[in-house]
């Protein structure tokens, strides 16, 4: 049996192929800055979602006077008040219209503070006359929270940055390992 030789007249074999040099530095500073974004990200919606919790349209006493007050009409409101000693009796009228607004439940236990919210209403023109009988406690108007609009707001308060900071590890990691694995880039 004879062995096979090469021709010897056969081209060389091409050079390997050049290395692709290390990714620039300006990829670390990405994913540096999509993980700060997701940190600032986080901060802001968890403070745009509890700041409804602690905005207050209209404060009265409830010692049986009619106030007149003023709220905004861009959704429902809840009447809050320290609820320890009952929860004080009140009635809403749209002054515009002289209708008395119906005061509903709310749709759960909603606290902040010392204050419980009683009772939900739909503010109709956004111009009030509340009286609320009690022991003279604090009522406060405020927006009226919704725990769809909580848990929703939870949930891209959590999930928004959290895609933004993986996605700022996964630039950041990548770009790592291909700087160390690859040649440096030439100097111009």
């Amino acid at each position: 049996m004879t062995a096979w030789h090469p021709n010897p007249y056969q081209p060389p074999s091409p050079p390997p192929p050049k290395k692709k040099p290390r990714p620039s530095g300006w990829w670390f500073v990405l994913g540096g800055g999509l993980m700060v974004a997701a940190l600032a990200v986080a901060v802001l919606l968890f403070a745009l979602l509890f700041k409804g919790l602690f905005t207050t349209d209209a404060s009265l006493r409830a010692d049986g006077q009619a106030h007149e007050v003023t709220v905004p009409t861009d959704g429902d409101r809840m009447l809050w008040a320290d609820t320890l000693d009952g929860e004080p009796d009140c009635r809403v009228t749209d002054t515009e219209t002289g209708d008395e607004i119906p005061l509903s439940s709310p749709s759960g236990e909603f606290q902040r503070n010392e204050q419980t919210g009683f009772a939900r209403l739909h503010p109709g023109s956004g111009r009030l006359s509340v009286t609320c009988a009690g022991s003279g406690e604090q009522v406060e108007i405020g927006p009226a929270p919704s725990l769809g609009g909580l848990v929703g707001g939870v949930l891209a308060a959590i999930l928004v940055p959290m895609l933004l900071g993986s996605a700022g590890f996964v630039v950041v990691l990548v770009t790592g390992i291909l700087w160390a694995t690859r040649p440096a880039r030439p100097k111009a």
